[in-house]
């Protein structure tokens, strides 16, 4: 905010010094290539930067020499702080509004079902996302890996000691096709190849103020996603994690280390996340 405040106090002062001096300008066919990208600081009288050098000169009693260029600064002036103010606004009204956004996701039964999978790898992709937006380590651990959730626990402490989070805000479904699927020790692989919206900046979380990246405009995503799933029902006896025996009558947490028990034969589980392209 504050180099975008001196940028503007810079063409202001550039607009009033230049319309107080009486110039020569050249013919309007030599238009605007080189002067406005000359060192405002040389030599007015210099090559790079002389008014009157070349061509046909207008006469310095025609209002309109004074008149056109006085109306061009302005109106840079006018452009330059109506589009600071602009992206200013949006991007506190993105970050209070990812701030306080809840997690919402598709219906599969909405798809046709050779959809399903797909839309079902979507919601699992999604709320991994805002789980990590939020900090909010069970989520992720419920929905990766071992490996993958090591990663993002990684990551996440990086952006606590940095007082930083990742804003992931209005995901948006753009569609995605499965690209390979197969049967290995009893364990099913399906990759997925998902084209996503969002919008994806890191802000100070003493400051809410954007930090990397930018949340005036939304960016585009396609990405290659590997998910496990287990093709046997077999019952889950022991805790994944630390591998201690799992009783009868659990809350769903390993009463050992804490951490989540979840069944991979009811839910896709999220193992790599590649991308490929954005824009």
């Amino acid at each position: 905010m504050k180099r975008n405040l001196i940028l503007i106090i810079c063409l202001i002062l550039i607009g009033l010094f230049v319309t107080t001096i009486n110039i020569e300008l050249v013919g309007a066919d030599s238009g605007f290539d080189s002067s406005f990208d000359s060192d405002f600081g040389s030599d007015f009288g210099s090559s790079s930067f002389d008014f009157g050098s070349g061509g046909s000169s207008s006469d310095s009693s025609d209002p309109f020499a004074f008149f056109i260029p006085s109306m061009f600064i302005i109106t840079l002036i006018i452009v330059t702080i109506i589009t600071t103010v602009y992206n200013s606004g949006k991007q506190k009204e993105i970050i209070n509004k990812a701030l306080n956004s809840k997690l919402t996701l598709l219906n599969p039964d909405d798809f046709i079902e050779d959809k399903r999978l797909e839309v079902e790898a979507f919601n699992i992709y999604k709320t991994i996302q805002y789980a990590w937006m939020n900090f909010d380590e069970e989520l992720i651990r419920k929905n990766t890996t071992d490996e993958m959730y090591n990663m993002y626990l990684m990551q996440l402490d990086t952006l606590k000691v940095k007082n930083q989070k990742n804003i992931m805000y209005d995901i948006k479904y753009l569609g995605s096709k499965v690209k390979k699927r197969y049967e290995e020790n009893g364990q099913e692989t399906i990759v997925i190849n998902m084209n996503v919206s969002c919008y994806d900046f890191i802000i100070d979380t003493r400051t809410n103020n954007v930090v990397r990246g930018t949340a005036a405009k939304v960016n585009y995503y396609k990405y290659e996603l590997t998910f496990v799933k287990t093709v046997n029902d077999k019952k889950l006896d022991v805790c994944p994690r630390c591998g201690a025996p799992v009783e009868e009558n659990n809350s769903g947490v390993c009463k050992y280390c804490k951490s989540t028990l979840v069944s991979d034969k009811y839910t896709l589980i999220l193992s790599k996340k590649k991308m490929i392209s954005q824009r």
